[in-house]
């Protein structure tokens, strides 16, 4: 919630967050998705997919989201939470670990976005 708070200016706008289900929509409907949304306060800007297991593979893999190891990317639990920013015009593109905290995942996001950005105060909190 804090990378969207701090990107709340270009989120919707110039950015767009968009978190992929890796449970596909045999436990991610988009019912589920919904609420999650709605627990957690999540605006315009920031897209939750879902969908058919296959479709998830192919965009993960279009987005280098994905393990080259097929026995390791098949492993859900192996899995990290990563965080894939790009530019396309520029053809910038970057992977982020996403358990860094919100002003260096927003740094990121900058740095591929060429954009400045002033720093949110932080408690040492989640993202």
């Amino acid at each position: 919630m804090k990378v969207q708070q701090a990107l709340q200016e270009w989120v919707g706008k110039e950015f767009l967050i968009l978190s992929i289900s890796l449970d596909g929509d045999e436990i991610d409907t988009p019912e589920v998705l919904s609420e999650y949304r709605e627990l957690y306060g999540i605006g315009p800007g920031w897209i939750h997919l879902t969908g058919d297991r296959d479709e998830i593979d192919h965009l993960r893999k279009r987005l280098g989201a994905f393990d080259p190891d097929p026995e390791v990317d098949k492993d859900k639990t192996q899995h990290a939470g990563v965080l894939v920013a790009g530019n396309e015009p520029r053809g910038l593109w970057m992977g982020i670990p996403g358990l860094q905290s919100p002003n260096a995942i927003v740094d990121s996001f900058m740095k591929v976005a060429r954009k400045r950005w002033k720093r949110v105060p932080t408690d040492h909190g989640g993202s």
